[in-house]
């Protein structure tokens, strides 16, 4: 409710505080406001309406909410735990696409979308490795790569070589032949080295977190996108004889030939065994390539116009009928973009090009110099950091410097507590590999803790922006004390109030409305015209049934009734626009275009006297109003508002 209510406040109210040489606007209290700040407030909620009359309403709003901003800074509001932890949590979030990771992470995506226009077709061998396996582990590995590379450019049968050498738990089914796959599917050092193969080329062996690949590209082809099919499947393995084998064709065949004759798809598929599709018509979810077994997905994306249907294709499961129902382009770089962002934040090979990136920037932007290296955590660290319980002994280490950024020195000890917090369950493997991974990590870490800590100074956009929330929270926390507790909470006051306005809420009227909701604005147009024609012939139900012809939805009453102030938000939409002067005595229809709403007005008539609990509602939205009104008339006089005339007169030249 909080994060809600204050971004409604930003709405109408945000502004920063970015005023490096600009003049002063206006001072309230002590306090001083740069036309910088007002005027880019002003343009980011006036965009289509700059002029001079808009600046002088504007101003009008702006002080009363800087009033508000200065009691709630004078009142210490800002310096409460909670409020500096919530702040710090938006901070954190609002930070990170101001981030100068950002800009890689651009690079990849618009990467990643151009390469997964395409489907790669690969040979490959992978030879099992730990990540974080010892130098000896890892080339003991890399030499088997090697050889493995020799034997098949020697000219020995790739699949016997991949039969008996590869770690892949396929490798005895499909022999090391992949079947096309959609880019974001491969690793990205797999699909780097294919975009820059020529076609048959064993590459050299490539290093992942799972180990070595020895890859070939076979074949690229543009991206297939989407399809959607049904199946008949009669099932069939290995295991069960050669005549069962023959009698489950033959039943495939049988009803392929009756789908030749004429039978409908959708009665011979009750002969399929997947009955849980088969209570669907066969239908299964759609797909795109690299998810099904590679005979029926070549099947079914040969399929070309919906309702065409395979010959019987045998799989691993058995034989299937295909038909194809509906297929779909692949998504547009907009539609893709998260999904790609989701997809590279969680790569590790990805993470590391960003984090080196980062480094290497945030390494020359903010003067970082190497003093020494953590080779001392070599023999500090044990075994039980594998484990995460690692504890750090600082007795044993010194305050000797690490390295320095913007002059700021990060020592063996910050270093040290640094691993025990940061240590994971991990693997077994070298200590000092472990150490100089983490050692990395810390480099980068400290880094961007100085970009973040710096980034209003770097963003003039992030300044605004943290300024927003900052003064959106205070006055949230602001009204809330002052304003809003007061009068839900104040019984007496707001009985008090209630028998000192009893004569006006009396006096109220009652609007009898009927409200639509039409599909679009045929539906609107036509019943307006039935409506001028005779309100008494066209009543609500005659109406709906007259407009929504075709289908129920189209056109369809939502309320009706009389209601007064406070009890229907489509009433108070006609109230409003009556007090706005915005809505004639005899205008009987208001259109809603953004909401697809129409309101015909019937008629008003006078309220009935309501008493104080059947109104409360009401009563307690007009107090926070007469409380508003009374508390801000007492900031105007606790606070002096002095504005600059010459400096208004230049914000105005500047923004016509």
């Amino acid at each position: 409710m909080k994060k809600v209510t204050i971004l409604a406040v930003l709405i109408l109210f945000t502004f920063s505080v970015f005023s490096q040489k600009s003049e002063v606007l206006m001072t309230v209290g002590n306090k001083k406001i740069s036309a910088d700040e007002f005027i880019h407030i002003y343009k980011k909620n006036n965009s289509g309406n700059l002029n001079e009359q808009s600046v002088d309403e504007y101003l009008e709003l702006f002080k009363n909410f800087k009033l508000k901003v200065v009691e709630a800074e004078n009142l210490k509001m800002d310096t409460s735990s909670a409020f500096i932890n919530e702040l710090a949590g938006y901070r954190d979030q609002l930070a990170k696409p101001y981030l100068i990771e950002n800009l890689k992470y651009d690079q990849l995506i618009n990467e990643a979308y151009k390469r997964n226009q395409s489907e790669l077709k690969l040979d490959l061998v992978f030879i099992k490795l730990s990540k974080n396996a010892s130098p000896e582990d890892t080339l003991t590995a890399y030499n088997k790569a090697v050889k493995i590379r020799n034997r098949i450019l020697s000219g020995e049968d790739f699949e016997k070589v991949v039969t008996e050498t590869s770690d892949d738990r396929q490798a005895a089914k499909n022999k090391g032949h992949l079947s096309y796959l959609p880019v974001l599917r491969i690793p990205y050092k797999i699909q780097s080295y294919a975009f820059s193969a020529e076609n048959n080329t064993f590459s050299m062996p490539l290093r992942t977190d799972f180990g070595y690949y020895l890859v070939k590209l076979v074949d690229t082809r543009p991206a297939q996108g989407f399809i959607k099919v049904a199946h008949i499947m009669i099932s069939s393995s290995d295991q069960i004889s050669d005549e069962e084998k023959e009698i489950k064709k033959k039943k495939a065949d049988s009803i392929y030939n009756r789908l030749q004759a004429g039978d409908k798809f959708e009665e011979l598929v009750a002969f399929s065994d997947d009955k849980g599709t088969a209570k669907k018509g066969g239908e299964l979810p759609e797909f795109s390539t690299g998810r099904m077994v590679p005979e029926f997905e070549a099947t079914a994306f040969s399929l070309k116009t919906p309702g065409d249907y395979s010959e019987p294709v045998k799989t691993t499961f058995g034989w299937h009928i295909i038909k194809l129902i509906k297929k779909r382009p692949p998504e547009s770089m907009e539609d893709q973009k998260e999904k790609i962002r989701k997809t590279i934040e969680k790569d590790t090979e990805r993470k590391e090009i960003v984090k080196e990136f980062v480094t290497n920037e945030l390494k020359k932007e903010y003067g970082f110099t190497d003093v020494n290296g953590p080779d001392v955590f070599y023999s500090l660290v044990d075994s039980t950091i594998f484990n995460s319980k690692w504890v750090f002994q600082s007795d044993k280490s010194s305050d000797k410097t690490l390295f320095t950024v913007k002059g700021k020195k990060y020592t063996e000890n910050s270093f040290g507590r640094f691993i025990e917090t940061k240590q994971k369950r991990i693997k077994k493997g070298e200590i000092s590999t472990t150490v100089n991974e983490m050692y990395n990590d810390f480099i980068y870490e400290s880094l961007t803790d100085v970009e973040k800590t710096g980034l209003e100074n770097k963003n003039k956009g992030f300044k605004y922006l943290m300024q927003e929330y900052h003064d959106g929270m205070l006055l949230f926390d602001l009204m809330k004390k002052e304003i809003w507790d007061k009068a839900s909470e104040d019984t007496i006051g707001l009985k008090k109030y209630y028998d000192d306005n009893i004569q006006i809420y009396n006096d109220q009227i009652e609007l009898d409305i009927s409200v639509f909701k039409y599909a679009d604005e045929n539906y609107y147009n036509e019943a307006v015209k039935l409506l001028n024609k005779s309100r008494k012939k066209y009543t609500d139900s005659v109406l709906v049934k007259k407009v929504a012809t075709d289908d129920p939805e189209s056109f369809k009453i939502v309320e009706a009734g009389f209601y007064s102030k406070g009890q229907s938000i489509f009433a108070d939409k006609v109230f409003k626009m009556m007090k706005e002067n915005k809505l004639e005595d005899n205008w009987k229809v208001v259109n809603l275009s953004k909401e697809n709403t129409l309101i015909y007005i019937n008629g008003k008539r006078k309220s009935k006297v309501k008493p104080f609990e059947e109104i409360k509602g009401v009563i307690i939205a007009d107090y926070q109003m007469f409380l508003e009104e009374k508390w801000m008339a007492d900031l105007k006089q606790k606070y002096k508002i002095t504005v600059n005339e010459k400096g208004l007169k230049k914000v105005k030249k500047s923004v016509n």
